[in-house]
C-alpha cells in the first residue's frame, strides 16, 4: 500500500473520531446545577416528621378557645434546662436526651395575667410521629390534651383520641402516676406501644416545664 493511501486512510479515521465526539456533545444530557441548600430547607429537613423534636403549634386560635377561653394573647418562651440534666434525669427515671436541654412553650395571657402554657411535643408512635398539644395551668395541672397529628391505624387512633384516654390527662401533674393501665385506662395490644410513648412524652414535658418554670421564677433560667 502506498504512503499516500495510508495517509488518506489515517485522515479519514481522524475525521470519523472528530465527528463522533461532536455528536456525543450534541446529544449529551445537559448538566443540572446543584441548588445550594437554604437555611430554611436545612431546618425543615432536620425537623420533618420522620423524627421527633421541635413540634409546631398548628391551631393556636382553636386550642386557645378550647383550653383557655378567656385568653387574650400568648407569647413564645424558651426554658433553658441544660444545666439541670441530673435533676431531670432523676425525676424521669432515665437519662435525658438532647431534646431535654430546652423546652419551648407558648405562654398564655389574659391581659397581663398569665393563665398557663401550651406545650407541643412530638413522640414516636408505633406507626410514626404523634404530635401532642398539652394545656397546663400555672400550677402545673393539665387542663387538657389533644393529638393534632398522628399516623396510627384507625382503631389505634380511636383509642388514643378517645375521651376516656385523653380525659385521664386532666388534673395530672409532673408528679402524678403516668403508668398505662393504672392512672390511665388500658388499651388494646395494638395501641399499647403508642399509648405508652404518649404518656412518657407527656410526663417528660411536664417535668421539663416544672423545672423550667421554677428556674424562671427564681431568675435562673438562662445558661
Amino acid at each position: 500500500m502506498s504512503r499516500s493511501l495510508l495517509w488518506i486512510l489515517g485522515a479519514l479515521v481522524a475525521l470519523a473520531v472528530v465527528l463522533s465526539v461532536g455528536a456525543l456533545r450534541l446529544t449529551a444530557v445537559p448538566e443540572i446545577p446543584l441548588l445550594a441548600a437554604t437555611p430554611e430547607a436545612v431546618a425543615a429537613r432536620a425537623n420533618d416528621e420522620s423524627g421527633v423534636g421541635l413540634c409546631p403549634w398548628r391551631e393556636p386560635e382553636a386550642d386557645l378557645k378550647r383550653f383557655f377561653p378567656t385568653a387574650t394573647g400568648h407569647r413564645d418562651e424558651t426554658l433553658v434546662l441544660s444545666r439541670h440534666r441530673a435533676e431531670i434525669a432523676n425525676r424521669l427515671g432515665h437519662p435525658t436526651t438532647g431534646e431535654d436541654n430546652a423546652l419551648q412553650i407558648h405562654r398564655v395571657f389574659r391581659g397581663p395575667e398569665s393563665l398557663g402554657a401550651i406545650v407541643t411535643r412530638r413522640v414516636r408512635g408505633e406507626s410514626g410521629v404523634i404530635e401532642l398539644v398539652l394545656a397546663v395551668d400555672d400550677a402545673g395541672n393539665v387542663l387538657g390534651a389533644k393529638l393534632q397529628r398522628l399516623r396510627e391505624p384507625d382503631e389505634v387512633a380511636r383509642q388514643l383520641q378517645s375521651d376516656a384516654f385523653l380525659g385521664a390527662f386532666r388534673g395530672k401533674t409532673a408528679r402524678s402516676d403516668w403508668q398505662l393501665g393504672k392512672a390511665f385506662p388500658g388499651v388494646s395490644a395494638s395501641a399499647r406501644s403508642s399509648a405508652a410513648a404518649l404518656l412518657d412524652g407527656t410526663h417528660t414535658a411536664l417535668v421539663l416545664l416544672d423545672v423550667g418554670s421554677r428556674l424562671a421564677s427564681s431568675g435562673h433560667s438562662h445558661p
